[in-house]
């Protein structure tokens, strides 16, 4: 992401936008994890961190429920989300450095 492809305005309600995803996701995953508990919880955890052996990942695929998916989407997206955060806050750093600033006056 070049820092001229993006006016600093765009990147301060690119950040701000992605801040409120990420905070409505991660109620949503605290919301989730409670009810599904600590036991099923862990078990997602661990096919998400893809430490399960091909049959334990079956296994667990053919148990999962509407709940167990979302959770997983839920994990998805806050991944993506907090990528793009850091590549927004990034770029908008290299708009305040004395460097760019000095180049985008000449």
């Amino acid at each position: 992401m070049s820092t001229e492809q993006f006016p600093p305005q765009f990147l301060r309600e690119m950040i701000e936008q992605l801040d409120a995803s990420i905070q409505e996701l991660a109620r949503k995953e605290k919301g989730l994890a409670a009810s599904l508990g600590t036991c099923r919880v862990a078990e997602l955890k661990e096919y998400w961190d893809h430490v399960l052996t091909p049959e334990e990942e079956w296994e667990l695929k053919r148990t999962m429920d509407f709940r167990d998916r979302e959770l997983v989407w839920i994990w998805s997206r806050l991944k993506r989300a907090r990528t793009s955060r850091a590549n927004a806050g990034e770029a908008y750093m290299r708009h305040l450095s004395p460097a760019a600033r000095t180049n985008n006056q000449s």
